[in-house]
């Protein structure tokens, strides 16, 4: 299968290079990523091993299709598998209104940083919210975006409203689902998201951008016995959440060798979940209760000499990093929380072709039923070097 998987995309890369001959070149570029860890979490069987990760590989292909519009592929290569991390095209002049529409399979633009690829981070490993109510690949989906202006007079402010197929909330419930295992857990339901974002230039120097987000759709479908009685019919129940987010990211840069950077990102989720606390008449009785929970993170990074950065990131979620989907776990879980402090270092020689870097992170867990656990501790060695005009820098 990875074979024809090549196969394809080399094809793909040669057509589009033979069509580029009477049209426009497309930008094509390599990324690759290698980490080492070691792990420092006491009574962990890999405490002070070094281990070395199967080198990642993204391979872009981007570029106008016509002076309208515009398309992207992006084909992975993790964990030793293939596959399509993003693919779609995107209208960006000519409509009225100055509206642009991208359809496809991309990552959604729910707060700032879901939209940026993790090579492009100051950090290594996704912030914990976002592992939690978006899954391990971040909220990646298939669907359709329609992006305004919106005519704000001294700033700049644009409205993102989407409708997706909801396969990145199947896959936050799920452990590593087929198409068929979501669309029977969740049903053909889709989902919608939407962003308002607004950007604005404090001085010479900084400027800020401010979003809000929300999503709402169906997460899961349910059969629930109602009575506790294993003869009685049983109920199909969907259920539904809602996520409400908030972000900012401030930037100073006072000349091309320093930068200060400042970021955050909560999410509020209001969600039904099934549960069964009381015993009927020969089993548990089923009933559908709803919760809230919520994340956050903040980060700050310095870059200095240009080439040079050091930073900090606090991270809290509910929910604990690390256990298996399930209907109370994860996004379902208002009961366990996970905390987490990270630092890091990094080196981009060379107008950032090269990044190389030092990150320690640790991982504090919060069990409501007093359950103890160890404190989590990784440090990580990564370097990522680019071919191409898609650059490995965090800025």
């Amino acid at each position: 299968m990875h074979k024809y998987i090549i196969v394809t995309s080399l094809l793909l890369i040669s057509f589009l290079n033979i069509k580029a001959q009477s049209n426009v070149n497309p930008d094509i570029s390599l990324i690759g990523t290698f980490n080492s860890t070691m792990d420092f979490t006491k009574g962990s069987p890999e405490k002070g091993k070094l281990n070395f990760e199967m080198p990642e590989m993204e391979l872009f292909v981007d570029g106008y299709l016509n002076p309208y519009a515009r398309a992207t592929g992006n084909i992975a290569y993790e964990n030793g598998e293939f596959s399509v991390e993003e693919l779609y095209a995107n209208i960006v002049r000519g409509l009225p209104l100055d509206a642009q529409i991208k359809a496809g399979k991309y990552l959604v633009g729910f707060g700032q940083l879901n939209i940026v690829h993790p090579h492009a981070w100051a950090f290594i490993g996704r912030p914990l919210f976002h592992q939690i109510y978006f899954g391990p690949e971040g909220f990646n989906d298939i669907g359709f975006n329609f992006s305004f202006i919106v005519p704000t007079e001294t700033f700049y402010t644009n409205l993102d409203l989407g409708i997706f197929k909801g396969d990145a909330i199947g896959n936050s419930e799920l452990e590593e689902p087929t198409q068929e295992e979501i669309a029977n857990h969740r049903g053909r339901s889709p989902i919608f998201v939407g962003r308002l974002g607004t950007f604005f230039s404090l001085s010479d120097y900084s400027n800020l951008g401010v979003g809000l987000d929300g999503s709402y759709g169906v997460h899961a479908k349910v059969d629930i016995n109602t009575s506790g009685d294993t003869t009685a019919a049983l109920v199909n129940k969907s259920l539904n959440y809602a996520y409400v987010g908030l972000d900012f990211k401030y930037k100073y840069r006072p000349d091309d060798y320093t930068a200060l950077t400042i970021q955050g990102e909560g999410i509020f989720n209001h969600r039904d979940v099934m549960r069964a606390d009381n015993f009927g008449i020969n089993s548990p009785v089923q009933e559908i209760k709803t919760i809230n929970t919520y994340g956050v993170f903040i980060s700050i990074d310095y870059l200095f000499e240009k080439m040079y950065d050091f930073g900090l990131k606090y991270d809290y979620t509910n929910g604990i990093v690390g256990d298996e989907p399930g209907y109370n776990t994860l996004s379902n879980d208002d009961q366990n929380s996970t905390q987490g402090l990270t630092a890091w270092f990094g080196y981009y020689p060379i107008e950032h072709t090269l990044a190389f870097r030092l990150n320690v992170g640790n991982l504090f867990y919060h069990y409501a039923d007093g359950t103890s656990r160890d404190n989590s501790t990784l440090v990580t060695l990564q370097m990522i070097f680019s071919l191409g005009p898609h650059k490995a820098h965090p800025f």
